[in-house]
Formats: structure tokens, sequence, C-alpha cells
């Protein structure tokens, strides 16, 4: 089972965020035939990724999930907000976190890693200093393309513009000022993501929910 551990943003900042992405569509670049070269991210897969599995054995997951449970009872609710975007490695298009909890968001993921570890899960120790949201990415053959925009755009005695059919970059800037509504982030999921979609999106299932700060802490978090 291919699992890891997230949050997911309110309905509100969801909504939000998808009227942005409506405008950051326009700025994306094409093959000449039309086909696409960015591949837009599910609405239901939308979610901020805490610490991050793998595969592991189904056996194990009624532990895990009592540990993440465990963790998260330590936890306050947190303050959070969409902000800002960027790009990893020209393949990834994501969209930043800020606001109150931003800080507690990293020691979340510390905790929730060495939870997994304590308890046999092997999982990448080194915090998400850069906490995201990912909204879409390059579409197969989007760098081949790349390449020879650039070569294009560079011509006989010029140098290459390294920014030429980069299909996100358009996205990227649209969203570079982006700032989200603030929501509370109250319940730690632990999240099974399925690969086999036709759909050629994955499928995400919530195996187990924990509140932070423990029962009774959402309602508190919504007073």
């Amino acid at each position: 089972m291919r699992l890891f551990a997230a949050l997911y943003p309110g309905a509100g900042a969801l909504d939000h965020l998808a009227l942005a992405l409506a405008d950051a569509h326009a700025q994306e670049a094409r093959r000449p035939d039309g086909a696409p070269l960015v591949r837009w991210t599910a609405p239901e897969t939308w979610h901020l990724t805490v610490s991050f599995f793998g595969d592991v054995p189904e056996g194990a997951v009624p532990e895990l999930a009592d540990a993440l449970e465990a963790v998260a009872r330590d936890v306050p609710p947190l303050s959070l907000s969409l902000r800002g975007a960027g790009v990893f490695d020209r393949r990834v298009l994501w969209v930043g976190v800020g606001g109150d909890g931003a800080d507690a968001l990293h020691d979340l993921s510390v905790a929730v890693a060495e939870a997994a570890g304590d308890v046999g899960v092997r999982v990448d120790r080194r915090p998400r200093r850069r906490a995201h949201l990912t909204v879409a990415r390059a579409a197969a053959g989007a760098r081949q393309a790349q390449r020879r925009a650039r070569s294009r755009a560079g011509g006989p005695g010029r140098r290459p513009d390294v920014t030429a059919g980069d299909p996100l970059a358009g996205p990227a800037a649209a969203l570079a000022v982006y700032a989200g509504p603030v929501w509370t982030a109250d319940v730690l999921h632990l999240v099974e993501s399925d690969l086999g979609d036709t759909s050629g999106h994955p499928v995400h299932r919530t195996l187990r929910t924990a509140p932070l700060g423990g029962p009774g802490a959402r309602a508190d978090a919504h007073s």
C-alpha cells in the first residue's frame, strides 16, 4: 500500500485556488498541434503532504495509524493559507503555504516521520521545509519540446533563452503573487494513493483520520 500523511485545505481555500488556477490555465504553453504540455492535478487530490511513507505492508497500517493519532493529540489545530507558487526541476508546479501555523506544520512533519520510524515504517526523516500543494506537472515529452523551443529562441549567434518553451513558466508567474484565505487545519489524514486509475490521476483514499489536539479539538478550532 502506497501511503502518506496529509492535511486537506478547507472548502473555501480550495474554491479560491480553483478560481486562481482558471487564470493560470490560460498562461500554459501548448504544442504546435494544440496538445497540452501541462497535466493539471485533480482538485479532489489537492493536499499538503506531511510525510510520505511509500509502500507499507497492510499489516503495519493499524500501528502506523495509532502512532499518527498519538502525534496529532499533541498538536493544536493550525492556521494556514495557500500563497505564492514555484516550480520544482521544471516538472512540478506548486502553490506554497503560509499563515501562523506554517512553522508548526514543519514541526508536525518532523514528529510524524519520527513516529512512523518508531513503529518500523521507513520514511524520509528530512523535514519538508517547503510545504506545498502540487497543482500541475509537465506532461510527457514536455522536456524535449522545451529543448527545441530554447534552441529556436536562441538562434544563430544568440544565447538560448532558458525560459523559452517551459510550459510551467507562465502558470507559475501567474500564481507567484497568489494569496488565498486562511483556513484551520484540524485533522491529520492517513491516505492510500492508488496510481492505477485509467484517468491518469491518482486516486486517494483516507484510511484513518486523527484530530489535531485530540477528540473535541475540531469544535474548539471553529468556535
